[in-house]
């Protein structure tokens, strides 16, 4: 009995000793959200709010050259990072934040999830940034033209302009008037010479 219970004692202390390294040796990184997460994207202004985030050790240290990869939804609200892809990898900074650069949202209003992923070697970790798309006249999966400070509309209009002020000056010589008058000349027929006595 005694023998099975120091046995039983001998293997637990080993497997301490033996996992309390291999455990801090498995143990992954952590991912704190810094900014974007609660965030409205406004659709007409085109602008998002950039997610950034801060990969942590066990230690609770920050990890620079982690590889981050932000990742938006492929259907529904959501975005592109800088109008092409829906994914962006960056490695952390020295204080061990990545910002998800050129976040642009869709024009799909709602709620919608940006998947974060950190990873360094062997270690990984994951997180969520919920935001919102939100069009402020209330419409609801519209397609939101961004407006023109200077449109056809107006070109066409100013050309219009144009031609009338032109056409209006030509008729009036350009605001001087000239009037030409032609008055009756004195014509000399030749007649007969006669020379004679006078009378």
């Amino acid at each position: 009995m005694k023998r099975r219970g120091l046995q039983a004692v001998a293997v637990l202390l080993s497997g301490l000793l033996v996992g309390g390294p291999l455990a801090a040796q498995r143990a992954g990184l952590k991912i704190l959200v810094i900014d974007g997460e609660g965030a409205i994207n406004n659709i007409q202004l085109g602008s998002g709010r950039e997610p950034v985030v801060e990969v942590r050790d066990e230690a609770d240290k920050p990890v620079a050259g982690a590889k981050v990869t932000f990742s938006l939804p492929e259907r529904g609200p959501g975005g592109t990072f800088f109008g092409a892809s829906r994914n962006l990898t960056i490695a952390t900074n020295e204080q061990g934040r990545a910002v998800g650069t050129g976040f642009r949202p869709n024009i799909t209003e709602g709620r919608f999830q940006i998947q974060v992923t950190a990873a360094q070697g062997d270690k990984t970790a994951t997180a969520v940034i919920t935001q919102s798309n939100v069009l402020p006249t209330g419409g609801v999966n519209k397609v939101v033209k961004t407006p023109k400070k200077f449109g056809a509309g107006k070109i066409v209009l100013l050309l219009a302009a144009a031609g009338i002020w032109i056409g209006i000056g030509a008729t009036r010589g350009g605001g001087e008037t000239t009037t030409t008058t032609t008055t009756p000349g004195t014509t000399i027929t030749p007649g007969t010479v006669t020379v004679g006595t006078p009378r």
